[in-house]
């Protein structure tokens, strides 16, 4: 059973919070900015390119390198039918969002996109 890694930082939080309570320590602070951050990001729209992108991120699907046509038939894959410019912009966005990132595959010389671990 795979989790999303969104939910296993809340998982962390919760008992680390739960954990400080035990010990008699102060945490809320950065924990709650650690948590309007995730809050943050899982109110991210999931409508479009980019939100396409987004739920084979959560699939997991950017674990290994992928090239834009691969990512565009997988999106047809999902039934989700978008032009070349819309997914390489969706692209480029989650690399700015530093979601993911990129770089040159040096044998045919085009852009890889991966998971930023």
């Amino acid at each position: 059973m795979k989790k999303n890694p969104k939910q296993l930082a809340e998982d962390i939080i919760t008992q680390v919070r739960e954990l400080a309570e035990l010990a008699g320590v102060q945490v809320e602070t950065r924990l709650t900015k650690i948590q309007q951050m995730l809050k943050r990001n899982n109110q991210k729209d999931m409508s479009g390119a980019t939100g396409g992108l987004r739920i084979l991120i959560n699939e997991g699907y950017f674990n290994d390198p992928k090239q834009l046509p691969e990512i565009i038939e997988r999106l047809k894959q999902e039934g989700r039918h978008y032009s070349n410019a819309a997914v390489s912009m969706g692209l480029l966005n989650l690399v700015k969002e530093r979601v993911l990132m990129r770089f040159h595959d040096k044998g045919d010389k085009k852009w890889k996109y991966v998971i930023r671990k």
